[in-house]
């Protein structure tokens, strides 16, 4: 469809299909085309629509997360589908039961995100960049981070109301701190392994009758142009108007404001107090001015008279003073004081203050020279932008309108037609590590066709259109090359076997009353002596081993009990339990605390689980598969 698209827009022809198209557009507009009534829906979950185009923006959203050929699995598409019904079905109920994402919520949610920061506070333009690489609009992810939220207060909300008993904690608790003592020989597969002869005949019998071991996949290689905002204008020299007027613009950059640091004394005064409580209140702060004006210590008067009971103790240290933070009639009376000078007495609405200026820094400005060489890479930064954003619709139309070669564009554009190494459905390395390029690279028109893709957007400034140069398809390695693989899957298999056969002998000369340490001795297996583990200490025995001793039975007086437990690639091991121990003290808080937050946990997903499980029960869901 792609294909024969292409050929008819181009030719003499492409002037009257363009005619033929523009006359429904002119009679009924662009927007009939795009309205919700032309939409495909693939579910209808009690009434609500989930469309095709909810579903493709689901699968874009996992590109790069998961394998591509696992987005077009059919059992991968069916979860989707099925992770899509039960979030409507879930925000639904959540606004039945009121629960509200507001406006300042979600917008302090999305600032507070370091993704979308710059030196700590959120950018916008930062923001729309990541968005648009992602190919969302921020309508439609603040709608996803709103909806997500909805879900996991409903969760939660679930979750606290699971019910943990005193009872259970301790069960469980009894059961972590039990010991068993066990005894074990380790039976490994390696010693086996070297008495092991392989023939040609075993080698080629295995190669042939495991074809499906040795494939390779289908590789490719591409040939690629790259074009990126930081690649442009890099020589480019800013004149000294444009130096000046970025310095100006950029002002903030290399101003260090000043700063300054007081102190008071503060005489509270009610805001309706009458006039013989205003004047007692005015002479005392006078008495208290006069007296640091003459050159008492400041920090002690304040400690002595001042009413404010947070900065008293300090000496009446205001800390360093920026606009903006006290009340307007202190921050003017201290932006005008010189370090050390006492203020004249100052009214606020809590009453009088005197002040103390007691240090002052300057603001400081960087001169242009110094900042020089940053501001020319900020111009630079900035033409760069403006070419690239100029250079790429030309190279988003080249690539399509002549899709035969990637030369016209790199021509036009002046761009190098780079290649890369060979890569499969999995990637590569360089420009095949990135999964939009990889999957652009195997999408049928691109991989069958050998036509050049849409230019696609690999971060916020940075555009690549590929075509493929080379291709190989998958096949079966040669015997040459997998023979050494082979020779070791061989002999590990036939090892185990051997082991596992040692280990049955074993096991009935345990069971049949003989001693393992002597049994073990006599074919030169190392015996493991008896010693106490838990679920918890059990440091230096394998995990399989551990978790097979607490599953066995108990032993029935003196007679162990023996079994043969198998370690996988590690062979196997013969144990011996032969005494259990209960805990008799009762368990540390620290353990049941932990015990607690792991039921909490499991019954809290339980009961959510439950939950999800009777809203699909009770409500009319609709599935249409053929539109998936």
């Amino acid at each position: 469809m792609l294909t024969a698209i292409r050929e008819k827009t181009q030719g003499i022809i492409a002037a009257f299909i363009v005619a033929l198209i523009a006359i429904p557009f002119a009679l009924w507009g662009v927007n009939s085309y795009f309205d919700t009534g032309g939409q495909i829906n693939i579910a209808k979950v009690n009434g609500m629509d989930i469309t095709q185009n909810d579903f493709r923006n689901e699968i874009d959203r996992l590109r790069g997360k998961v394998e591509p050929k696992t987005l077009n699995n059919p059992q991968f598409k069916q979860s989707i589908l099925s992770n899509m019904i039960d979030q409507a079905l879930i925000i639904r109920n959540a606004e039945l039961q009121g629960y509200r994402v507001g406006n300042v919520q979600l917008a302090e949610i999305i600032r507070n995100q370091p993704n979308f920061q710059r030196d700590g506070k959120f950018d916008a333009s930062l923001y729309e960049a990541l968005l648009r690489r992602e190919g969302l609009s921020p309508k439609l992810f603040e709608a996803r981070v709103r909806d997500e939220i909805l879900v996991t207060h409903l969760q939660a909300g679930i979750s606290e109301s699971r019910i943990i008993t005193q009872s259970e904690i301790a069960e469980i608790a009894r059961l972590l701190s039990q010991e068993r003592e066990i005894a074990f020989v380790l039976i490994g597969i390696e010693p086996q392994m070297a008495k092991i002869t392989l023939t040609s005949a075993d080698i080629e019998k295995y190669y042939s009758a495991h074809p499906e071991m040795f494939q390779f996949p289908e590789q490719v290689r591409i040939e690629y142009l790259r074009l990126s905002a930081a690649d442009q204008n890099q020589n480019y020299q800013p004149s000294d108007e444009e130096l000046n007027r970025v310095y100006a613009e950029e002002a903030a950059r290399y101003v260090t404001l000043e700063k300054r640091r007081a102190s008071h004394v503060l005489i509270t005064l009610p805001s309706q107090a009458g006039d013989e409580k205003s004047k007692e209140a005015f002479a005392k702060i006078q008495e208290i001015a006069k007296q640091a004006r003459s050159g008492s210590d400041f920090a002690g008067l304040a400690k002595k008279y001042s009413e404010d009971t947070t900065t008293s103790p300090l000496g009446g240290d205001l800390g360093e003073i920026r606009r903006g933070v006290l009340p307007k009639e202190l921050e003017d009376a201290i932006f005008t004081l010189k370090p050390g000078e006492v203020s004249q007495p100052v009214r606020s609405l809590y009453g009088y203050h005197v002040i103390k200026l007691t240090a002052h820094t300057p603001e400081k400005r960087k001169p242009l020279a110094e900042v020089r060489k940053e501001l020319v890479d900020i111009i630079r930064r900035r033409k760069g932008e403006e070419v690239f954003f100029d250079k790429t619709e030309k190279l988003r139309n080249l690539v399509y309108e002549q899709p035969d070669s990637l030369v016209p564009a790199a021509k036009a554009l002046g761009l190098e037609i780079q290649k890369s190494d060979w890569f499969t459905l999995a990637g590569g390395a360089g420009i095949a590590a990135n999964p939009k390029v990889v999957q652009a690279a195997f999408e049928p028109d691109v991989l069958s066709q050998t036509r050049n893709s849409d230019a696609i957007d690999i971060s916020a400034d940075t555009l690549v259109a590929i075509r493929v140069a080379d291709r190989r398809p998958a096949g079966r390695k040669p015997l040459t090359e997998v023979r050494p693989q082979i020779e070791l899957l061989l002999k590990q298999e036939r090892a185990q076997q051997q082991s596992r056969e040692i280990g049955d002998e074993i096991l009935r000369e345990a069971r049949a009353g003989g001693s393992l340490n002597t049994i073990a001795a006599k074919r030169g297996l190392k015996w493991q002596p008896p010693r106490m583990i838990s679920r918890q200490e059990a440091a230096g025995v394998d995990s399989r081993l551990v978790d097979h001793v607490f599953r066995s039975k108990r032993p029935e007086g003196d007679k162990p009990v023996y079994d043969l437990v198998d370690l996988d690639k590690r062979g196997y091991a013969l144990m011996a339990l032969t005494r259990v121990r209960n805990a008799t003290s009762k368990q540390s808080a620290d353990l049941e605390k932990k015990i607690r937050e792991m039921l909490e946990a499991r019954r809290g997903n339980e009961y959510f689980t439950n939950y999800r499980s009777g809203l699909r029960q009770n409500a009319d869901i609709k599935i249409y598969p053929d539109q998936l």
